[in-house]
């Protein structure tokens, strides 16, 4: 492996490490001490969301090391399982999310419906993000960046959960899932610069476009054109 390639695997090996820590962190005051210390309870398909959403995360990393090891081969073998593991995380994902939104509206949330509507949108997202690197696996400096991509955008609620940490902060939702969240986009693009004194089309404009759509979705949320757009796709559901 060529020494730029191999600082090129560093880099997602680490990004995907940090990936796992978030997770485990972000996750861990709602989730896993309770499920530790048997005082979580939930619908079954909210730990099937689990198994999905944590799998993923590993299997990311797990990936990353087969690369930073150049087992290329197992490296692709094994690569469809991630395409399994991402349209479970989309599916349970959704089901969970109209399950928390239905008890908000039943406890008379107003937001229930622009809720629902915003995971909507990160799951389309994330499915987009993993149909993509699926269509251009042959072409790793694109499939490796949507991968990333795919990687940051499923970190959004794990970040967000540093609020029960840091309670404090001011607007957690902007400051932990997207200005926290989506700096990882700038580390790529950042690192792009310093090896090759040009940034990858795939941070610009289609990292640029997440971002862009996390902002909407912090700002657009209490319009009254988001809410009426909610209540058409997402109060259906509920």
């Amino acid at each position: 492996m060529r020494d730029g390639a191999r600082r090129r695997s560093i880099l997602f090996l680490r990004l995907a490490a940090l990936g796992v820590a978030v997770a485990a962190i972000g996750f861990g005051k709602t989730f896993f001490y309770p499920l530790v210390t048997g005082t979580f309870r939930a619908d079954p398909m909210v730990y099937v969301h689990g198994i999905f959403l944590f799998g993923w995360v590993g299997f990311f990393l797990s990936q990353s090391v087969l690369i930073h090891k150049k087992r290329l081969r197992l490296h692709k073998q094994i690569g469809w399982a991630g395409a399994f593991i991402a349209a479970g995380v989309v599916l349970t994902t959704l089901y969970v999310a109209v399950l928390a939104s239905r008890r908000s509206a039943a406890g008379g949330s107003p937001a229930a419906n622009g809720e629902l509507l915003v995971i909507m949108i990160e799951m389309l997202v994330f499915g987009a993000l993993i149909t993509a690197a699926i269509q251009l696996r042959r072409k790793p400096e694109a499939h490796k960046r949507l991968m990333l991509l795919a990687l940051i955008a499923s970190l959004g609620p794990a970040w967000f959960r540093f609020r029960h940490y840091f309670p404090e902060v001011s607007n957690p939702l902007f400051f932990y899932s997207v200005l926290i969240a989506d700096s990882l986009i700038a580390v790529g693009a950042i690192a792009d610069y310093l090896r090759e004194k040009r940034v990858h089309p795939i941070y610009i404009f289609v990292g640029g476009g997440m971002f862009l759509v996390h902002l909407v979705e912090v700002f657009a949320f209490d319009t009254a054109a988001f809410q009426v757009l909610a209540d058409l796709i997402a109060g259906p559901l509920i």
